[in-house]
This record gives structure tokens, sequence and C-alpha cells, in this order.
């Protein structure tokens, strides 16, 4: 699929159908009613959460596999708990504890050994 439709229609075609199917299943838990209190806000904040973080997050994905190749885009998955724990800091919030340097420890030598192989 990616071959066929690039990182762009394979990011879009799936933002689109999940936002279809997440709004289908929010009438049917939720009821039309629950509709009438989205204020513009909420809106918005689906909207970025849709096109900022989604559908960026998969154009990226999908390029970087388009790229490297299935096996080694994989490997990049442990990036996400490492950006995590680093954001978290960032942004005000405890240091990590010592375990969890450890298994950056881990992640940042399973990458190495992982890519180099490659």
């Amino acid at each position: 699929m990616l071959g066929r439709h690039g990182a762009w229609g394979v990011s879009v075609h799936t933002t689109w159908l999940a936002a279809v199917a997440f709004a289908v299943w929010g009438l049917v838990w939720e009821g039309p009613p629950a509709v009438a209190t989205l204020t513009a806000r909420d809106l918005l904040a689906a909207g970025f959460l849709a096109v900022a973080v989604t559908a960026v997050a998969f154009v990226l994905w999908y390029s970087t596999v388009g790229r490297l190749g299935a096996g080694r885009a994989g490997l990049l998955t442990g990036i996400a708990p490492v950006a995590a724990a680093g954001t978290g800091v960032l942004l005000g919030g405890a240091a990590p504890s010592p375990a969890v340097w450890l298994g950056i420890a881990v992640v940042a030598a399973g990458l190495a050994a992982g890519l180099r192989a490659g």
C-alpha cells in the first residue's frame, strides 16, 4: 500500500478513516445529543490532534519505512519511551528513576546493534 499511495496518501486515508470510525463510535456510545455539547475549542483540539499529531506522525513514520525499510524502521519504535521520558523532564516532570535510565541504555544499545547490523 505504501508503494502505491506513498506516505502522504496512506497517512491521509488512515487519518480520515479513523476520524469517521471514531465519530460513528462516539454517536453510538454517547448518543447524538453529546455532539451538541462540543464547543469550537473541543473541535479545534480534535482537529489539532488529528492533523498535527496523528497525520504528521503517520507521514514521518511511513516516510521512514519507505527510506529504511520496515525492519530497520521498526527498530526506531524503541525511541518513543525514551522521548517520553525526556519530554516529561523538559516539561517539569520528575527525573526518571534509575530503572528508566537502565531501560534507556538498553534501548540505545539495541538500536545501535540493530541499525549497525542492517
